[in-house]
């Protein structure tokens, strides 16, 4: 793990107006996706939903790239089991209580899904982070140009 600041890219140093000479790097380069990809098939039909409005979103920012979208299936696969698991959470209760012979509370544990819930919005919001997808993230980052066209190979919530 590294120590100190995060490094910010070249191209945001050379937009935010920066960039020095001396301290630029040669950074790796990877390839932009150039047509909105389908969702992978083995998320679920939550999952698909926010990959379809993460994926469109960094596309029309340019910002869509194609060795990204394996940890961008990882965040969507997340936030899906945050969501499933809340729903699951409202319809049973969050907590189950044992009882003495006499009908008072021997003790109460929290269900397992909390955890999972919680575990899942915990790893999601770290991958958030990486693609700034909260909002001190994105406080961070300058604003792109933006594509407003898209294609029709998208197919937006079919």
């Amino acid at each position: 793990m590294t120590k100190g600041r995060k490094k910010i890219p070249t191209k945001i140093k050379e937009i935010q107006g920066t960039l020095e000479k001396s301290r630029q790097i040669n950074e790796m380069t990877v390839s932009a996706v150039i047509k909105l990809p389908e969702a992978p098939d083995h998320l679920t039909k939550m999952g698909k939903e926010q990959w379809q409005i993460v994926c469109k979103e960094l596309y029309n920012k340019k910002m869509l790239f194609e060795v990204d979208l394996s940890l961008l299936a990882a965040y969507c696969n997340e936030m899906a089991l945050y969501y499933e698991t809340e729903k699951i959470l409202k319809e049973n209760g969050r907590v189950h209580y044992f009882y003495n012979d006499d009908g008072t509370v021997k003790y109460s544990q929290s269900v397992p899904e909390q955890k999972i819930s919680k575990d899942a919005l915990n790893t999601a919001l770290k991958l958030a982070r990486e693609f700034g997808f909260t909002p001190s993230a994105r406080a961070s980052i300058p604003k792109p140009e933006i594509n407003d066209t898209y294609t029709d190979d998208f197919k937006f919530f079919e």
